[in-house]
């Protein structure tokens, strides 16, 4: 029996997407180099050879950053996805540098051969597997079935979107919920086993405090700790600053950070006043959590919670970036 099939049209494919596909396979490649050269040098780290560890990593970062110059992209969403790409291994690198003297310890099973525990490292963006790490998640949330969130959010999503799609905060819930059906199933489908939850139910949310470091996202929480917070909060009171305002300086240098790291990232898409906008959201962010902390440090309290609903949802519905910067975030 013979059979044979239509081949694909390829060549009628617009010159656009033949573009997009070129820059994006380049794109892709050229960032495996500096991908392997950090993993390289996370190894050679391991090995105790830190002055080949030294010149790796510098090398590493030098071409990431010649990835957009290198292999450039002209779609604005892809070249967006390159900016994300960009910016995390460069976090990913400073963190491991700001962390080269004491690195985590590996503390998931029986000692690992040097090569794999450099590729735990390399892709544990929140070091599951290490002591110490900075995974936070409250007590509610220790023994929830994730799948089983994942489908209550899920059906959440389902119900507003029979309800009217011109409301700013009924689109911004959207994109949240968007962001987390996202986001846990990739993470369901390429975590590690030892990997906790990515997030805790958005629900369950009782104040900003909680948000941001129990409920939302903490992909990037060792990073926000070792390159922000801790210089800041250990480093100003050896000037005379108090503890409590380096603290809270700290606190406000990790919601820095992440201003930039999404400024950066959104560039390709977003015009100046979208930038702005969003730096501002963290700014805010950040004022607020600190705020919050100061007045009801970690009681509880229905008032507390009614005000943290109303400010993220406030925040989260103004402004035509902010759906934008969800999507991507």
């Amino acid at each position: 029996m013979n059979i044979s099939y239509s081949p694909i049209p390829i060549a009628s494919l617009p010159p656009a997407v033949e573009q997009l596909g070129h820059e994006l396979i380049k794109g892709t490649a050229f960032l495996l180099i500096p991908t392997e050269l950090l993993y390289f040098a996370i190894y050679f780290h391991i090995k105790g050879l830190h002055r080949i560890y030294e010149v790796l990593t510098f090398l590493s970062l030098a071409t990431f950053w010649l990835a957009a110059y290198a292999a450039p992209v002209s779609c604005g969403p892809a070249r967006c996805l390159q900016h994300f790409a960009v910016a995390i291994g460069t976090m990913k690198l400073l963190d491991i540098w700001a962390r080269r003297h004491a690195l985590p310890v590996y503390s998931a099973g029986k000692r690992l051969a040097d090569w794999k525990l450099a590729l735990i490292v390399l892709t544990e963006l929140r070091y599951e597997s290490f002591t110490p790490n900075h995974i936070r998640v409250s007590k509610d949330q220790e023994n929830f079935n994730e799948l089983t969130q994942l489908g209550i959010h899920v059906a959440i999503f389902a119900i507003l979107q029979t309800l009217p799609q011109n409301f700013p905060t009924v689109l911004a819930f959207e994109v949240m919920l968007a962001i987390y059906i996202l986001w846990t199933s990739m993470q369901l489908l390429l975590r590690y086993k030892s990997s906790p939850a990515l997030f805790g139910p958005l629900y369950l949310i009782n104040s900003l405090t909680g948000f941001w470091s129990e409920s939302w996202h903490n992909a990037f929480a060792s990073p926000c700790t070792s390159l922000a917070y801790a210089p800041i909060r250990y480093g100003l009171p050896k000037y005379g600053v108090p503890v409590v305002i380096a603290r809270s300086l700290g606190v406000l240098g990790a919601f820095s950070l992440m201003a930039m790291f999404h400024m950066y990232a959104l560039s390709p898409i977003l015009d100046r006043e979208g930038l702005v906008r969003i730096g501002l959201f963290f700014f805010f962010n950040g004022i607020a959590t600190v705020s919050e902390a100061a007045i009801w440090g970690h009681k509880r309290h229905w008032v507390k919670t009614v005000l943290a609903w109303i400010f993220e949802t406030t925040i989260a519905s103004v402004g035509d970036s902010w759906g934008q910067f969800l999507l991507c975030s």
